[in-house]
This record gives C-alpha cells, sequence and structure tokens, in this order.
C-alpha cells in the first residue's frame, strides 16, 4: 500500500511540473508571437508607406528581401528558451554578488560568453536538480534508509557546490597561463624596445602576435590606450582585471619608471630575466612537490599489490603451520 501510495505521488509530482513546464512555453510562445506580429506589421507599414525610389518612368518599388534566419532549430528554440530563463532568474541575484561574480567571470575570461546572472541562474537550477534527484532517491518515506539519505545530502551539497568549484577552477588556469606567458611577453617587448619601438606601439605588436589570454588582454588594454585613456591607468586596469601577482608588479615597475623617466628598453629587460629566473623557481617548487602528491595513490593502489605478490605464495604455509597448532 505505501509503494501505490509513493508512486502514485510521484506521477502527480512528474504530472504538475509537465504541466508546469507546458503552461510556462504556452506563455512565452503567445507573447512571442504577439510580438513577432507586431514586427511583420511595422516592417509591412514601413515598406507599404515609403516612397517610390525608381528613376522618371519606372513605378516599381523597393523589393522586399525576406530577412536570413541564422543557427539551427535547436539553437533558435531550446537554446534560446533556455538563455531567455537564465537572464529571468539572474534578475533575483543581490547587486554585491553580481559585481563580486562578474570580476571573477573576467578574470576566468567570461567561458561560453557568461555573466553573473547566469551563473547565478544555472547553480539555482543545478540545486534544484540535486533536490529532485535526492527525493526520487528517497521517495519511500516510510522506509527510509540512512545510506541513501547520506547519498542523497551528499549530490544536494555537490550540485550547489559544483559550479563555485567549476569557475574556480577557471580562474586558475587562466591565471596560471597568464603566468606562465609573462616572461616570454616580456622578452618580446624587451626586444621591440630594444629595436627602437615605444611601448605602446610593443604592446600592439604582442596582441597582434600572440592568440592567448594574456595577448587578448594586452589587446584590451591597448584599445583602452586609442581610446584616450592614459598608459598608467589602462595598465592598472590590466593587472586589477587579472589579478596576478607577477603581472601587478611588472605595470607598478612600468609606472613608476614613465613617472621617474628611466628607459623602457632597460626595465623590460631586467624585469623579463627576473621573471625567467622566477619561473624556473616555481617549476622547482612544483617538482619538488610530486613525491608527496605520489606516496598516497603508490599506497593505495601499488603497495597492497606488492603485499599480496610478496606474501601470497607463504600464505599457505603459514595456514599450515597454524591448522598444526
Amino acid at each position: 500500500m505505501g509503494q501505490l501510495l509513493n508512486s502514485d505521488l510521484l506521477i502527480v509530482s512528474a504530472a504538475v511540473l509537465v504541466a508546469l513546464m507546458g503552461v510556462g512555453l504556452a506563455i512565452y510562445g503567445v507573447t512571442t508571437w504577439l510580438n513577432s506580429g507586431k514586427k511583420v506589421s511595422n516592417r509591412i507599414e514601413q515598406f507599404v508607406t515609403a516612397e517610390p525610389t525608381s528613376s522618371e518612368g519606372d513605378n516599381r518599388r523597393p523589393m522586399i528581401i525576406p530577412r536570413e534566419v541564422s543557427g539551427s532549430l535547436f539553437d533558435r528554440t531550446i537554446v534560446s528558451w533556455f538563455k531567455k530563463m537564465l537572464q529571468f532568474l539572474g534578475r533575483f541575484t543581490p547587486e554585491k554578488l553580481v559585481v563580486d561574480l562578474e570580476h571573477k567571470l573576467t578574470i576566468a575570461g567570461n567561458p561560453r560568453n557568461m555573466h553573473a546572472g547566469d551563473f547565478y541562474a544555472i547553480r539555482f537550477l543545478s540545486f534544484v536538480a540535486g533536490i529532485v534527484v535526492a527525493f526520487l532517491l528517497n521517495r519511500d518515506l516510510k522506509n527510509l534508509d540512512m545510506t541513501m539519505l547520506g547519498v542523497g545530502a551528499m549530490i544536494i551539497l555537490l550540485s550547489y557546490v559544483y559550479p563555485t568549484v567549476w569557475l574556480n577552477g577557471k580562474v586558475k588556469a587562466r591565471q596560471d597561463e597568464i603566468r606562465r606567458g609573462l616572461p616570454d611577453a616580456l622578452d618580446m617587448l624587451s626586444v621591440c624596445a630594444s629595436a627602437g619601438l615605444a611601448f605602446d606601439q610593443s604592446l600592439s605588436k604582442i596582441s597582434g602576435y600572440w592568440d592567448t589570454a594574456l595577448g587578448h588582454e594586452i589587446k584590451r588594454a591597448t584599445k583602452e590606450m586609442e581610446m584616450g585613456i592614459s598608459r598608467a591607468t589602462a595598465l592598472r586596469n590590466l593587472s586589477n582585471r587579472l589579478e596576478v601577482d607577477d603581472l601587478t608588479r611588472f605595470v607598478a615597475i612600468i609606472v613608476q619608471a614613465e613617472k621617474v623617466g628611466m628607459s623602457y628598453a632597460d626595465v623590460l629587460h631586467s624585469q623579463a630575466l627576473q621573471m625567467r629566473v622566477q619561473r624556473q623557481f616555481r617549476a622547482r617548487e612544483i617538482a619538488n612537490k610530486l613525491p608527496g602528491k605520489i606516496l598516497i595513490p603508490v599506497v593505495i593502489m601499488i603497495f597492497p599489490a606488492l603485499l599480496a605478490v610478496i606474501l601470497g605464495p607463504s600464505i599457505p604455509s603459514i595456514m599450515d603451520l597454524f591448522m598444526n597448532l
């Protein structure tokens, strides 16, 4: 009886969910149809009321060219509806959290052209999906199992935490990529400055040569300079946008060199040499950490197999010894 009641409850919940989705799709379809009708009527009225542009003796009106439809049917329906739903859910995000998250997404390079509202909407939907999965695992409320309850709680926790962990991983990966490419960029800047190019022209050369995250950010800084922003402000915006320690120190030294009138070539050469040394030390640090990290898989995976190979042949002899006793 209890199982039938639980199955009926599950069927009713699924029916209610499907009904809500159907109502939402119907409302969206009606509003889209009304808006499209207005657009079509406005276009027809524009072409009907337009004055003829033909020469004398030619009474033909301009031809109405149909609008080209771009993208697949899936992108124009499901993907578009999903983006609109994310935008709607993102409106309920607190403002301060939006600013902080936008900064994180900027450091990560705005993966999939995602903004703060979209990210919070995705995290909310992931959390709801985790709750639904946990409920399906523990739908038998009369015969609850502590193991399944723990699994459900773990699923809910992972569904809520995973988007944040994914974003933090993206941020760290992009910062590491910029940190690794910075010494090579400084070498190229030093070569360009030694060849007689100005600092702004050297940045433009690097941004046009490198199709990397650092190259894209340098191109953005050069665009800001072309729009009239001072060099010091554009470089500070670059360091604040990425939050990479090495880049922040380099920008501070360049700004200070500009104030005191030092040669850019000498500053860039010394900074490139220092960055290469720091990269070598960082590589050695990572290499020194490997023995400690590899100890765990060795103990879990390899050490039991070695024990089985070494002690396995002696187990029958040990068992016979105990049996004789």
